[in-house]
């Protein structure tokens, strides 16, 4: 009777998530269905439950046994994961960077979304603090955006008093990987110790990416997330990370 409640407030608790995230940031994020389909999965356990406990024990042991250590396995897996995700996203750069790389991400029209804004209001804080580094923005045009982000992004910087002179633009990539390689094709210093912008939760990805692109001297710089997306980015981030 316990775990049929536990299940249905579960269940309840994913489906209200889903409709809550769908409502106030659209589903243009498709892991967002995740939440829809845990849901309707421990409704339906609550549903029946006495049913599927019953095959569960007509099953052989060792079978549930292996079964028990593949399920612990994954989560422990994806356990670790977000260990990376949180630690990194947490971590502060040294100051004295070359280069500031600030990833780029939806814009409305010509208007950052929020995510890149607070990623720009990091980068701002730190190119203040940090009078000869150069910024690097990197994004290219996307659906129903109508200017690049990398140009989006400028014009934001440059309202909050950044020079022009200080920025780059890489106007042509389409994710991370792209946001990388092309960046690193406009710096001069090709050893050059570098700040990567971007959302805490992706910060451990993107580093690691950047090493791959050979940027060896290459730190983090987490900008925060709306409260209520914490949960969805951060298990989509741990599946993308494994």
């Amino acid at each position: 009777m316990k775990l049929r409640i536990v299940s249905a407030i579960l269940g309840i608790a994913s489906l209200a998530y889903f409709i809550f995230y769908g409502i106030s940031a659209g589903l243009t994020n498709k892991f967002t269905y995740v939440w829809l389909l845990i849901g309707i999965f421990f409704l339906l356990f609550a549903f029946f439950e006495k049913p599927v406990l019953r095959f569960l024990k007509a099953v052989p042991k060792p079978l549930t046994m292996i079964g028990g250590v593949v399920i612990a396995l994954c989560v422990l897996v994806l356990v670790v994961a977000e260990v990376f995700i949180i630690s990194y996203g947490a971590s502060a750069p040294e100051p004295g960077a070359d280069y500031v790389i600030v990833l780029g991400t939806q814009v409305r029209g010509r208007t950052p979304s929020y995510n890149l804004a607070r990623r720009l209001d990091e980068a701002y804080e730190y190119l203040t603090e940090n009078p000869k580094t150069q910024v690097i923005l990197s994004g290219g045009q996307g659906q129903g955006e109508q200017i690049p982000e990398a140009q989006a992004m400028a014009e934001y910087l440059q309202g909050k008093g950044i020079a022009m002179e200080r920025m780059i633009l890489e106007d042509q990539s389409k994710n991370t990987f792209e946001n990388l390689k092309y960046s690193r094709e406009k710096m001069e210093k090709k050893d050059a110790r570098v700040v990567l912008v971007t959302n805490n939760f992706h910060v451990f990805r993107s580093v690691r990416i950047a090493r791959r692109q050979g940027l060896t001297e290459v730190e983090g710089l987490g900008a925060p997330v709306m409260w209520y997306t914490v949960p969805n980015l951060y298990l989509r981030e741990a599946f993308a990370v494994v």
